[in-house]
């Protein structure tokens, strides 16, 4: 692991240890801390050992020492009886292809880059998770708000009815039914705890603490429709090249291995001068041919060459799903933010509604119990509208994050230099 993420991984520990007195004030603080996210360390983790894999590659392999003795006789051991008698020192040295390993090395580099786009797809899919819970986690405060006012309006309305009965107004059915809406109402605030409880569990697993932060403005990526931005694109691209880096290990193969060796024997005079002990050495050099390349090489060339037209197929299969599923996403998000737009204007209608029949009301034209009711359908119109500005701002900030925001603002300069 390098020194900078040895570092980014110790900041973040120390942040969750001091998370319980110490939470982020910003938005922006917490995605940092996404960056240190286990999932992302650990993909981080693999590009390393992946770098590190292809530097290895390119080495050799380690050099055989040889020590010994040659030809010695059993009889007699010694080292002046025979002539080929000797002391025995060498060495071998097998150099694998070259080309082959540099393109092995060239892999392994392609798979650690595609490791890098990945985490950094993991980042932006971590930060859509963050907002999806911090806009959920509003939506679900404010609907409970708001269901507690309605269930006090359906106090205030069964007490207007109670009233009205005890004056002796035939008011019996209309009381039932409010009393089933209170108890309908209150069934929904029981969830709305449970759904508070589940979304905080979450932040915990994401954050390991609860945030104290308003839900972030998210602005709308552009997007013209083109794939050539979108994470899953880019990183099915990767593995077309990692497949091309493939093809050029089998090509590479039909070049030849190679090895050295030497031996340095060391020979002592004979017995009474019978011959001469001169030292002996030799040294030899070896390098392979394809000869079977038919049933080796060549069809592991095609093999490759068939895996890289597969991820070709894949690519262009992956890169027209997500070029509709984007579109599909981009629909709903815009369906989504007409929608908020309409129950604001709703909600403003509602409350005109409700200031003219409280008019109404103190003109002596109006029961009580229809204000009750007003406010009531204007409560439930505004938790439609907290629940469809969750909505609005999840789709909004999923559509953006499966978009590389620098290839977006890079294109329309490369248009103005051409």
């Amino acid at each position: 692991m390098s020194y900078k993420k040895f570092l980014s991984v110790n900041a973040f520990a120390l942040t969750l240890l001091m998370s319980g007195s110490a939470l982020a004030t910003t938005f922006e603080e917490y995605v940092q801390r996404l960056g240190a996210h286990p999932q992302v360390m650990s993909i981080l983790a693999e590009s390393d050992a992946s770098m590190a894999q292809a530097q290895g590659m390119r080495g050799l392999p380690d050099p055989v020492i040889m020590i010994g003795v040659d030809n010695v006789p059993i009889s007699d051991p010694s080292f002046d009886r025979f002539l080929p008698t000797s002391k025995v020192i060498g060495f071998s040295q097998d150099i694998p292809n070259p080309a082959v390993r540099e393109a092995a090395s060239a892999r392994l580099e392609q798979i650690s880059k595609k490791q890098n786009l990945i985490a950094a797809y993991t980042k932006e899919r971590l930060r859509f998770m963050l907002v999806v819970k911090l806009a959920k986690f509003k939506s679900v405060q404010t609907q409970t708000k708001l269901m507690k006012r309605q269930l006090g309006f359906y106090q205030e309305l069964e007490e207007t009815f109670q009233g009205q009965i005890e004056s002796g107004r035939s008011l019996y059915q209309r009381f039932s039914e409010v009393d089933v809406e209170r108890a309908e109402a209150e069934r929904k605030l029981n969830d709305l705890d449970a759904r508070l409880v589940s979304i905080k569990a979450g932040f915990i697993r994401l954050i390991d603490v609860v945030p104290d932060i308003d839900v972030p403005d998210i602005t709308n990526t552009p997007w013209d429709h083109d794939s050539n931005v979108l994470y899953p694109v880019l990183i099915a691209a990767q593995d077309i090249d990692i497949a091309k880096k493939g093809v050029g290990i089998a090509d590479a193969a039909f070049l030849p291995n190679f090895g050295i060796s030497g031996v340095y024997k060391q020979r002592e005079d004979g017995a009474n001068g019978s011959f001469e002990g001169d030292d002996w050495f030799s040294i030899q050099a070896k390098v392979t041919f394809p000869l079977w390349a038919s049933n080796n090489q060549k069809p592991k060339l095609r093999a490759a060459k068939d895996l890289e037209r597969s991820a070709v197929f894949a690519y262009e299969d992956l890169r027209g799903r997500w070029v509709a599923q984007m579109i599909g996403l981009q629909s709903r998000r815009d369906a989504a933010a007409k929608n908020v737009k309409v129950l604001q204007d709703k909600d403003y209608a509602m409350k005109s509604k409700i200031a003219a029949a409280q008019r109404n009301y103190e003109a002596g034209t109006e029961d009580f119990d229809r204000i009750l009711l007003a406010k009531i359908d204007r409560l439930n119109i505004q938790v439609k509208f907290a629940k469809m500005k969750a909505m609005y701002l999840s789709m909004a900030a999923e559509f953006n994050s499966n978009i590389v925001a620098d290839l977006q603002e890079e294109a329309p300069q490369e248009e103005t230099q051409e």
